[in-house]
């Protein structure tokens, strides 16, 4: 099968056009044709050696839409055919794996290229919501980087809520955050929202870039409330706060999070920004990555049907 990958660290254009077997299945896999696959900043930083050096072979991807083409044994809830979404193995691939845990039946309406888009940033988005931050129905939240993928869709869901949502981002995406509903919003390069918002929020949902400003967040959250941050560390403060570090957790599972975010646009009740649109050749996986490389805007896919 085609596939895009590399076998050493660097730049974009490490990325290789390989022709690979398809994936032998295992009882509880699920064998998916993709249509579309998501790229996204973790994979970025895989391929440029963050986590650690590359010395063998990486098909990478999680974020795939498309049509199941076989199942194992002991898959019950799938069949060939199906439209499905997941937060699979191996995406970046004419053929990519996942499993019942983490796969979801994508309805009609719901394009294969917006299902793959919101993916990674809507399960980020859900687990952050009702497990980090615990989100409840009038409570004040605030979401920093309110334009981006998780971000986005935070913001969504906490409106969906109840909560009253303020956004912050750049004046430049003001009109945008608004569209999604918020009841507020900030912008960092006309107001200090450490100011503006000091006391304000019972939660904070910090999903900038590596959770940048956490001193900020500190301000803006009220005593005994709650930030939810991309950041690493914890910051330094005297202030009674609870901080939660964003991170993988199977304490909500992914399917469970795909399930109510895809309904939710089907609904039209939920929506994700797309970028760009990139062809499925070893071109549009280097273009890709090179956009990922820089400041950018709305997600960006690889699609057959670019």
């Amino acid at each position: 099968m085609q596939a895009f990958g590399y076998d050493h660290n660097g730049g974009p254009d490490v990325f290789t056009e390989y022709d690979v077997p398809t994936p032998t299945l295992k009882d509880t896999d699920i064998l998916i044709q993709t249509e579309v696959f998501g790229l996204n900043n973790f994979e970025r930083s895989q391929r440029a050696g963050v986590f650690g050096e590359t010395n063998k072979q990486i098909i990478p991807g999680r974020d795939v839409a498309g049509v199941v083409k076989s199942v194992g044994s002991e898959v019950s809830k799938f069949k060939p055919g199906d439209r499905v979404v997941a937060h699979g193995h191996h995406a970046y691939a004419e053929f990519a794996t996942s499993s019942e845990a983490n796969t979801v039946r994508l309805p009609e309406n719901v394009s294969f290229e917006d299902a793959a888009a919101v993916v990674t940033a809507g399960i980020t988005a859900y687990k952050t919501l009702h497990f980090f931050g615990n989100v409840q129905s009038g409570q004040t939240v605030i979401v920093k980087g309110a334009s981006g993928g998780v971000g986005s869709v935070a913001a969504q869901l906490a409106e969906g809520l109840g909560a009253h949502v303020i956004g912050i981002g750049s004046s430049k995406n003001a009109d945008y955050v608004k569209s999604l509903g918020v009841s507020e919003y900030v912008a960092y390069d006309q107001d200090s929202p450490a100011e503006v918002l000091k006391d304000k929020a019972d939660v904070v949902i910090n999903s900038a870039m590596n959770g940048a400003g956490g001193d900020e967040d500190v301000a803006m959250v009220k005593p005994n409330g709650v930030i939810a941050s991309v950041a690493m560390d914890e910051p330094e403060t005297t202030k009674p706060i609870t901080f939660k570090h964003v991170s993988p957790t199977s304490e909500i599972s992914d399917a469970t999070a795909l399930q109510d975010i895809v309904d939710l646009m089907a609904d039209n009740k939920l929506s994700i920004k797309i970028g760009n649109v990139l062809p499925f050749s070893l071109s549009g996986v280097q273009k890709g990555h090179q956009i990922l490389e820089e400041p950018h805007d709305g997600r960006v896919i690889i699609s057959k049907n670019a």
